[in-house]
């Protein structure tokens, strides 16, 4: 069962479909991705707070992949290296708490490459991305 992060809310469903780099739809185990905004406050002649700017966006989004899925989209990349990658969407579709369908397409492309194996049989990584751009419930 994959878990959703959005926008410090967190849902979890069997539904949750995750498609990346060339229409692979796979199941991840969790995927997140956040953005924010700097911001600063406009201070008057006494320095209080009178106002506030905003800044640059900023924003940042992981995705924990099994290792299955993952060696299918290495077999597309340059030399099996994802991080060649150029940035692609990827499209998370679920259903909230009111069953209504949230779309996000988030543009990002991988930042490196991995192996994480436990002896637990967990056998998935946790890759950050570099997003370029996200549309939130589109």
């Amino acid at each position: 069962m994959a878990k959703v992060k959005r926008m410090h809310e967190v849902y979890s469903s069997g539904d949750v479909t995750v498609t990346v780099k060339d229409n692979y739809d796979i199941n991840p185990s969790a995927i997140e991705y956040n953005s924010n905004y700097a911001h600063e406050y406009q201070r008057g002649l006494r320095r209080d707070a009178r106002g506030w700017r905003m800044g640059a966006k900023e924003m940042d989004a992981k995705i924990t992949l099994p290792l299955d899925a993952i060696a299918l989209i290495e077999k597309g990349a340059p030399n099996g290296d994802i991080a060649l990658y150029r940035p692609f969407p990827i499209i998370v579709t679920f259903l909230n708490s009111e069953n209504e369908m949230i779309k996000d397409i988030i543009t990002a492309k991988f930042k490196g490459n991995g192996r994480t194996v436990t002896n637990d049989g967990e056998i998935e990584k946790e890759y950050e991305l570099f997003p370029t751009e996200m549309k939130f419930n589109v």
